[in-house]
């Protein structure tokens, strides 16, 4: 018998993580759209809203439909792109006064990486719960706007 060979990709999850980023602005590949309160649309990826979210997951899992439309209720045209935002870059930028009503989002939609691991969220945790349990697992610096550069 002959030997077999392991080939390993060395950067994979760094290629996999621009690769997301890039699918968040192309217009390609798009097989979902979603909805909030003020009937404004967004297109989006399953496989990557499956793979950041439980809830998405769940959903996409039980509907196989081809271009799923999904109405998120509760959520305006500036919270879903925060969101989409989040799952395909990674991380996402709000201001302070827009925290807690993120994390309920967040909570909601069971986030990868604003989660406690291992178990259920309850939507009834308290504020300071959830602040703690931020700052040990998320980079919560103030985000400072740089300057754009020309992509060489």
């Amino acid at each position: 018998m002959s030997e077999k060979f392991s080939l390993k990709w060395n950067d994979f999850g760094s290629n996999v993580s621009k690769s997301f980023g890039k699918l968040r602005t192309e217009d390609y590949l798009k097989d979902v759209t979603l909805v909030g309160d003020d009937h404004t649309q967004l297109s989006a990826h399953k496989l990557v809203l499956s793979a950041c979210s439980e809830y998405f997951k769940e959903i996409f899992t039980k509907n196989k439909h081809a271009n799923t439309l999904l109405c998120l209720e509760g959520l305006s045209k500036q919270e879903i792109p925060n969101v989409l935002d989040y799952m395909y870059n990674g991380e996402v930028h709000i201001f302070q006064e827009d925290l807690d009503q993120f994390l309920s989002i967040a909570q909601r939609l069971r986030l990868e990486g604003l989660l406690e691991d291992g178990s259920e969220t309850n939507e009834q945790q308290s504020t300071q719960e959830t602040n703690e349990y931020i700052e040990e697992r998320c980079s919560t610096q103030p985000y400072e706007e740089k300057p754009s550069t020309p992509l060489d």
